[in-house]
């Protein structure tokens, strides 16, 4: 959901490193549900240079709501413009920590280990200690006997194992640090404030509201069917399935399945039908409320449409 226009005078820009006068010119974002965030960030100071190295890597708070609401990241890229009689241009780019691990790849084999202590592994090489992410999971995940990553970036690696067994990330930001929230149901999201819908752009810069709103459809699978074969017992017709009610109706099949039990089979088959649908029904709109967060339900009210006053899960911002 796009912000048309942040009703703000004021954003800052916090950084550990001393001696800096940055002041935030303007800045542009990007975040959603188990992608890594980007923010590019346009800053003026007076000091015509500046030791580019070593900010580098550095942790910064980017806050544009007044109750210190922003965005925790580390300087993934930085630059140094023109100087004027008294200002000088600079831009920085923030990222998580995650992202670094897409410049990093490996050839490792993991067994006798769960999904979730595979990426815990991956993090700690990585130097993400426990306090810097969470799982909360409301399934038991089996041991994978054997898995690999081969040739693939550790980022990549993480992302994939997320895919298969239907787990999602988000992050929680603070003044501080952010924090990387793993989960593989709804419970997981936080629900911020309502927002009430007014088409009229007039109230805008008195109050927050969503100020265009739609709803889109699309065409997607209703059945996931998978089979595999378990060679200690060759008879056993091992399937998994998952499907909902729909007037089209549309199967993905897929063979092998990776499992050897139909209830496995059975919750890898509901999980690839919810991550193929989980764009079946959307909704996109523009606000100026400085607090849509990806990864957080939003309550719609005062939309003249009353099926739409729901609570609604922001997976992009």
């Amino acid at each position: 959901m796009p912000s048309e226009k942040i009703s703000l005078t004021h954003f800052s820009l916090s950084l550990s490193a001393p001696h800096h006068d940055f002041q935030v010119f303007a800045f542009a974002g990007y975040e959603a549900i188990s992608q890594p965030f980007c923010f590019m960030l346009d800053l003026v100071s007076e000091h015509t240079s500046m030791d580019l190295e070593s900010l580098l890597g550095q942790p910064a708070f980017l806050q544009f709501a007044p109750d210190s609401g922003g965005i925790h990241g580390l300087i993934d890229q930085i630059a140094q413009g023109d100087s004027g009689q008294r200002l000088t241009h600079y831009s920085i780019t923030l990222r998580p920590h995650l992202a670094r691990l897409e410049h990093c790849t490996d050839q490792r084999i993991f067994q006798e280990l769960t999904v979730p202590q595979i990426i815990e592994r991956v993090l700690e090489k990585h130097g993400l200690l426990a306090t810097t992410f969470n799982f909360h999971l409301g399934t038991n995940y089996p041991k994978r006997d054997y898995c690999v990553q081969y040739g693939e970036s550790d980022l990549h690696f993480i992302q994939r194992l997320c895919e298969e067994e239907g787990l999602h990330y988000h992050f929680e930001h603070s003044p501080t640090a952010h924090k990387l929230v793993f989960g593989d149901d709804q419970t997981v999201f936080p629900e911020l404030e309502p927002v009430i819908y007014r088409q009229d752009t007039a109230l805008a810069g008195t109050e927050p509201v969503i100020q265009h709103y739609k709803l889109r459809l699309e065409t997607r699978p209703n059945s996931n069917v998978r089979r595999d074969y378990h060679f200690e017992k060759p008879l056993l017709d091992t399937k998994g399935s998952a499907n909902v009610n729909r007037r089209i109706e549309l199967e993905e099949y897929d063979y092998p399945g990776g499992f050897t039990s139909n209830d496995r089979g059975d919750h890898l088959a509901q999980r690839a039908l919810e991550r193929l649908n989980h764009d079946y029904l959307s909704g996109e709109g523009r606000s100026n409320q400085a607090r849509l967060v990806s990864g957080h339900f939003l309550r719609l009210s005062e939309h003249p449409n009353k099926e739409w006053n729901d609570l609604w899960l922001l997976t992009e911002v």
